[in-house]
């Protein structure tokens, strides 16, 4: 039963370092994600300076203003092609397998633990037909007797093993 609850704390571990995984790459790719939007932000202000400048008496300050909206933008492009570029790193298969490996193992200690309730719930009805076998009257003999000997080395054998 130790070992099933090892093998539990290994999978809740697991699933936390996938979560932290996941939060690391949720909080780098907002940061991209918000400096694209700065950026969209300053983009959209020197193009409308630009377009002021423009309209205004052509002077030299508003191909500079349109040159930098147009850095901006490809900035915040860039920006958002890294954030959708980030992924979680090698630890994540890792930490999958462990999970999954921990979870097959749960599995087989469900499967024993289900194996065993059977045995025993096998054992009880065996007891119960000794002990009817026993209280009625006229079949007290070796064949009754016969009833408990599976159940008391296997019993036995069980003590041994523990």
């Amino acid at each position: 039963m130790d070992d099933m609850l090892i093998k539990i704390r290994l999978v809740l571990k697991a699933e936390i370092i996938l979560l932290r995984l996941q939060l690391r790459r949720t909080v780098q790719q907002a940061a991209f994600y918000i400096a694209a939007a700065l950026l969209a932000v300053l983009a959209v202000g020197m193009l409308n300076i630009a377009l002021y400048q423009c309209l205004a008496p052509r002077l030299g300050n508003a191909s500079a203003a349109l040159m930098v909206a147009i850095v901006d933008i490809m900035l915040a492009a860039t920006s958002v092609v890294a954030a959708g570029r980030l992924h979680l790193g090698p630890e994540v298969d890792a930490a999958r397998a462990l999970r999954e490996g921990a979870m097959a193992n749960l599995a087989e200690e469900a499967e024993h633990v289900k194996t065993q309730i059977a045995e025993i719930q096998d054992d009880v009805k065996r007891i119960r037909t000794a002990v009817t076998g026993l209280m009625s009257f006229g079949s007290f003999n070796l064949a009754s007797f016969s009833h408990w000997v599976p159940v008391l080395l296997r019993f036995l054998l069980r003590r041994k093993d523990s």
